[in-house]
Parts: C-alpha cells; sequence; structure tokens
C-alpha cells in the first residue's frame, strides 16, 4: 500500500481540525428539566480533543425541548401522554444550522438575529434514549 503524500496528509488533518468545530449533536446527560418552560440543563457526556488533550465540555442550559403531544383515547375519553425527564437521563441534542431565536419566538419564517452557526444556543434536546 503506498503511503500518503505529506500535502494529502496536511490536507485530511486540516479538514478534520475543520470538521471537530462544527457541532451537530451530542450525548448528553439531563442535569435539570423545567416541565413549565419545556428545557433541559445536559452535560455532554463525549470528551472534546484540543491539541491532544481531552477536556469535558461545558454544560448547555436551557436547551428547548422537542415534544411532539401524543394524544390518546380510551373508551371515549382523551388524554395527553406527559413527557417525564429526570436527571440522569441520557439523551441526544442537535444543533440548529443557525440563529433560531426569531422563528422559535414568533413560530413563523424570519431571519437569524446573529451568524451564530451550530451553537448550543440554538440547541433541541430530541429525546431520552437511555433512561437514568
Amino acid at each position: 500500500m503506498a503511503r500518503k503524500t505529506s500535502e494529502l496528509a496536511n490536507a485530511e488533518t486540516g479538514d478534520r481540525n475543520l470538521m471537530q468545530k462544527i457541532r451537530c449533536a451530542d450525548l448528553v446527560m439531563v442535569t435539570a428539566f423545567d416541565e413549565d418552560k419545556m428545557v433541559v440543563n445536559v452535560k455532554p457526556l463525549v470528551q472534546r480533543d484540543i491539541a491532544g488533550i481531552y477536556v469535558s465540555p461545558p454544560p448547555i442550559l436551557g436547551v428547548k425541548v422537542a415534544h411532539i403531544p401524543i394524544e390518546v383515547e380510551v373508551d371515549e375519553k382523551k388524554a395527553t401522554i406527559k413527557v417525564n425527564i429526570k436527571p440522569g437521563d441520557i439523551g441526544t441534542i442537535v444543533y440548529l444550522d443557525l440563529d433560531s431565536d426569531n422563528s422559535m419566538r414568533t413560530g413563523a419564517e424570519s431571519k437569524p438575529n446573529t451568524s451564530r452557526l451550530h451553537s448550543g444556543d440554538d440547541a433541541v434536546f430530541i429525546g431520552v434514549v437511555l433512561k437514568g
């Protein structure tokens, strides 16, 4: 097998370094849940490699919970299933591509407030994958 040229190796390293800065999703542990506001505080579980040293990412606070209200009907009685998220639950968050504050506030198409990209400020908790 041929060795990679140093130019190709440098390009691959540069690509990897760039991709490490883009946040798409994280596996997290819930540290708090506010049922009234439908937000969680979370701690990312996978450490980040910064210059060869693994460090714990900071907590992400006030993450909006993606919640699809589920209504059930039994014997002609309707009920809504309640979201039950607890500290210690393991879940996933996604980072929206752009600043979503205006659209979240108005529920309508809007321009972003800032030039934020893949920010914790625009994270959404999409659900529990493992109960704590």
